[in-house]
């Protein structure tokens, strides 16, 4: 929740700035009026309509009153705002999404990208993730992060995570079809983002880095490589044991 403090602060301004206006044209309204009507000087007309003077008389009551009740209907207003984000924390989710700017899009919250989304807040980078199983990221709505508790292929989507300000997409989806609209959209939004994309099946390498990949990252190669990597001391240990085994033997 603190991380994202300002964004926040600023989407509660976005949303209230027609009370604060108001107010704004209540406060002219008053200094007008206490300099007008009241007969004030101009210094002491700005201290009166800012509720920081004493002159009483038919305009103070009829003006401390209606602002009064401003002023209170502007708290109220926020009040309930925030009540309604807590009722709905997925829409305070989305709408913190829709802010981020110079981040990731993580596509899917699978095994691989809970942990990459656990690299991002571990290194308090801005991300959004787009996740369309609400009771698999319950814990980070709650928590108040930006996810999109969405489908990836539904066209509003990626714009609602701001792929147009975005500066790396992750998709760690295992769904293949998921895995090349995405691809698509994001590129033909953002042509300068990176793009990243686990996928399961070889075969479709070629097709998502057709469709603007800048990585294809495949599952299976990726655990052979590192199995290979595991078994190569091994096998290099067993095959200077069997040379030592030949020298001792011809000994």
């Amino acid at each position: 929740m603190r991380r994202f403090f300002w964004i926040r602060l600023r989407i509660l301004l976005r949303q209230t700035r027609w009370g604060f206006a108001l107010l704004a044209l209540w406060f002219a309204f008053g200094i007008l009026g206490y300099y007008r009507w009241a007969g004030l000087s101009l210094g002491r007309a700005v201290l009166n309509a800012l509720y920081l003077g004493r002159e009483r008389g038919w305009f103070w009551d009829l003006y401390s009153f209606w602002g009064q009740c401003l002023v209170f209907g502007i708290i109220v207003s926020i009040f309930l705002m925030q009540a309604v984000e807590r009722y709905n924390p997925q829409e305070g989710c989305r709408m913190l999404a829709m802010e981020m700017k110079d981040h990731a899009i993580v596509i899917g919250y699978t095994h691989l990208g809970a942990r990459i989304i656990e690299h991002f807040q571990r290194n308090h980078l801005p991300y959004v993730l787009i996740e369309k199983d609400a009771t698999a990221v319950d814990d980070l709505v709650r928590a108040g992060e930006p996810v999109i508790v969405d489908n990836a292929k539904e066209a509003g989507t990626l714009e609602e995570a701001g792929i147009e300000r975005a500066k790396l997409v992750l998709v760690a989806s295992n769904n293949i079809e998921t895995a090349l609209l995405v691809t698509k959209r994001a590129r033909d939004r953002n042509r300068r983002a990176r793009i990243i994309v686990r996928c399961y099946l070889d075969e479709f390498t070629e097709i998502l880095e057709g469709l603007g990949a800048n990585d294809v990252i495949s599952s299976s190669k990726s655990a052979f490589l590192e199995v290979c990597r595991r078994l190569e001391p091994r096998s290099q240990e067993s095959e200077a044991r069997s040379q030592e085994s030949e020298v001792g033997s011809q000994n």
